[in-house]
Parts: C-alpha cells; sequence; structure tokens
C-alpha cells in the first residue's frame, strides 16, 4: 500500500509539473525554434509509426503507368512546388519557413509508396502537409505517388516537359490555380484578345511602333510570349506555368516574385480573374534574339470592370525568354500600367 501511495504522488507531482510547465509559456513553439533532439525524436518516431500502421494494408497499383506518371507531373507541379520544390529550383519563401523542413523530393526518393499515398491523402498534423485526399480522388494522389517515383530521375528540362505533356492541375474536382490577390490595375486583359493576332494561322505577327509588321514562326520567342498571353487571357493556369521558367523573376505592381511556385501560390489566380472581366487591344510590340536568348516588349490597352470598378489602362508587357531543348521559356517578366482617358 505505502508503495502505491508513493507511486500516486510521484505521478501526481510530475503531471502537476508537466501543467505548469505548458501553462508557463516558457516552451518556445515558434518555426524558427527547433525542438530539442529528445522531443524532434519522440515526434518523429510518433509520425512514422503512425503512418506505417495507418497504411498497412494499402494495395499499391501499377505505378509504372505513363498515364499515370503523366496525371501526377501536372499536379505535383501545381500542388506540390512550393514546399517540396522541383529540379533546378531554388528554396521558396514557404520552404524556408516551414519545421520540420519538407523534403525536397526532387532529390529524395520515397521508400515505401503506400506509405507515401497515406500521407498525401491523410496529411500530418502539426507540419505543414494538408490532407489532400480532401478535395483529390484517390486515382490521382496515386499519380502523385508514381511521378515521386520518377521524379529524383529528372533535371530541370526534362521536369518542364513532363509538366508541358501532363494535363496541369487537374484531379476530379476542388481545384485552384492560386490564392487571389487584391490587384488595382493589372497587365493584359479579356475576351477580345485574339484582335491582333487571330487572323495569322502560319505564326504571330510583330507589330513595330511605325506600324510596321511582319510574321514569326510558331516555334519562335514571339510565338511562345503570344501562347503565354493567350494562356493567362483564357484561364489555362497550367500552360502559363509550363512556359514559365521554374526561376523564373517577375515585377508585378511594384512587387517581385523570384520562382514560378511563388507566382503560382499568390498572383496568378487574381491576374487571370481580372483578364476575365476586361478587353485587351494589342497597340504595338518589338522585340530581338540573340542566340538563346530574347526579349518581348509590348503596349496594350486595357479596358473593363472587374470587381465592379471601371479601368482604362495603357499597359507595358516586357518578356525575357531562354532557349533550352523544351523550347522557349520565360525567365523574366515585368508588367507595369497607368491609367488612361477614353
Amino acid at each position: 500500500m505505502k508503495t502505491l501511495l508513493t507511486i500516486a504522488a510521484t505521478l501526481l507531482v510530475l503531471g502537476l509539473l508537466v501543467a505548469g510547465f505548458v501553462c508557463s509559456g516558457t516552451y518556445n513553439i515558434g518555426a524558427d525554434d527547433p525542438h530539442t533532439r529528445p522531443v524532434y525524436a519522440l515526434l518523429e518516431t510518433l509520425r512514422d509509426r503512425s503512418i506505417e500502421s495507418h497504411s498497412a494494408g494499402i494495395s499499391v497499383p501499377d505505378l509504372t503507368s505513363a498515364e499515370l506518371i503523366r496525371s501526377g507531373a501536372g499536379n505535383y507541379d501545381a500542388m506540390c512546388t512550393g514546399c517540396h520544390l522541383a529540379p533546378g529550383m531554388n528554396d521558396t519563401e514557404i520552404s524556408k519557413g516551414l519545421y520540420p523542413s519538407p523534403p525536397n523530393f526532387s532529390k529524395e526518393a520515397i521508400d515505401n509508396p503506400a506509405e507515401a499515398f497515406w500521407a498525401i491523402k491523410h496529411g500530418i498534423k502539426a507540419s505543414g502537409m494538408p490532407a489532400w485526399g480532401k478535395s483529390m480522388k484517390d486515382e490521382y494522389i496515386w499519380g502523385l505517388v508514381a511521378f515521386l517515383r520518377e521524379l529524383p530521375k529528372l533535371n530541370s528540362e526534362s521536369y518542364e516537359e513532363a509538366v508541358a505533356t501532363s494535363g496541369g492541375h487537374s484531379h476530379g474536382g476542388g481545384e485552384t490555380a492560386g490564392h487571389a490577390h487584391e490587384h488595382e490595375h493589372e497587365h493584359e486583359g479579356g475576351a477580345d484578345h485574339h484582335d491582333a493576332d487571330e487572323s495569322q494561322p502560319q505564326g504571330i505577327v510583330h507589330m513595330h511602333a511605325d506600324g510596321t509588321q511582319h510574321v514569326h514562326a510558331a516555334d519562335s520567342a514571339v510565338a511562345t510570349a503570344a501562347a503565354f498571353q493567350e494562356a493567362l487571357n483564357s484561364g489555362d493556369a497550367a500552360r502559363v506555368k509550363a512556359l514559365l521558367d521554374p526561376k523564373v523573376l517577375i515585377f508585378e505592381s511594384g512587387a517581385a516574385e523570384r520562382s514560378r511556385a511563388e507566382y503560382a501560390a499568390h498572383h496568378l489566380k487574381a491576374d487571370i480573374d481580372f483578364l476575365k472581366a476586361g478587353t485587351y487591344k494589342l497597340q504595338r510590340q518589338t522585340g530581338d534574339t540573340v542566340g538563346d536568348l530574347a526579349w518581348v516588349a509590348s503596349e496594350s490597352r486595357i479596358s473593363g470592370t472587374p470587381k465592379d470598378k471601371v479601368v482604362n489602362v495603357l499597359s507595358t508587357e516586357t518578356l525575357v525568354l531562354k532557349k533550352g531543348t523544351a523550347g522557349w521559356k520565360v525567365v523574366h517578366v515585368h508588367w507595369s500600367s497607368h491609367p488612361v482617358g477614353e
């Protein structure tokens, strides 16, 4: 009896000490202050054993299916690169700020497909990893797993090719192109974007300030610039991202975004939404190509009523493009605009 009382008293004291420590606020819960080794080891073991236990019995499909890998490429690029990066991609603001640091899957192969599937579907508490199963069907999650197995084998160019030939961000419902961001004025826009080039099936018209113009081949830098603008105007977020280099630098409305993933997570959806509510007319365009580098500068008139606000602006766009094995990619964008009279 005395032994039991001693044990009970000891447990009570320990419980009071733990409660006091928790309530004191002494422990630094900030993500920029790492756990102590014992705490980290405990949480890591808890995570690994939980995933191992809950994923037991999951039947793994054929992950060598080209169609499955193809669908995974588009969804990975749209949903995962902000944290888990892509070949040749630098750390993002999100990946640098998360703790524990998310794995870079372009360098780390997954060991267990069933465990990867479970983690993607159900997420991981207090880690920043969401439960994608709430908006994503199982078949598309398996596509991500299949692509993760192939990802470490890819370089930046083969990764871009995989994304460009994928179905983009598509997983059976709940897809988003990015998070809305408030804009006072934007670059191009709208329903009349074909006015300047819809009658040019053989190439893209290059318009100069003096009114002269000539046609560029469909695989030229100017054609890529036109395709980029067309993708924005039509709301094709997957195509926009496929034409952007992973390390693209974007200047817009005084702000800078330093990667494709950062742009996709911030301004892309707002840009697309703006364009749906406006009309676009190309005024003039110029540019030049030097070896594998090119620049294309455009001036456009934009008008419309986004969010019931009357907009009438003159917009300038400068694109810098670089040619690789996958064709021309946009490596820098600079958008600027100012109001004009009727």
